[in-house]
C-alpha cells in the first residue's frame, strides 16, 4: 500500500491539525490571561502552546519524510 493513501497518513494529518489548533488556542488563551493580569497563566498556556507546536513538527516531519 502507498503511504499516500493510507490510514496511517491520514490521521498523522489529523493529528498534526489537532496539534497546530491546539497550539493556536493555547496562545489565544495566553493572549486572554496577559490582558487580565494573570502572567503566571499566561506562561503556562505559553509553554504549552510551544509544546502543541513541538508535537506539530514531528507529525509534519513524518509527513515530509514519507512523500506527503
Amino acid at each position: 500500500m502507498e503511504f499516500k493513501n493510507s490510514k496511517t497518513a491520514e490521521n498523522l494529518m489529523k493529528a498534526f491539525a489537532g496539534e497546530s489548533q491546539a497550539r493556536m488556542r493555547y496562545s489565544y488563551y495566553a493572549s486572554v490571561a496577559r490582558k487580565e493580569g494573570f502572567r503566571q497563566i499566561e506562561a503556562i498556556f505559553n509553554e504549552t502552546a510551544g509544546n502543541e507546536k513541538e508535537h506539530a513538527k514531528l507529525f509534519m516531519k513524518q509527513l515530509i519524510k514519507n512523500g506527503i
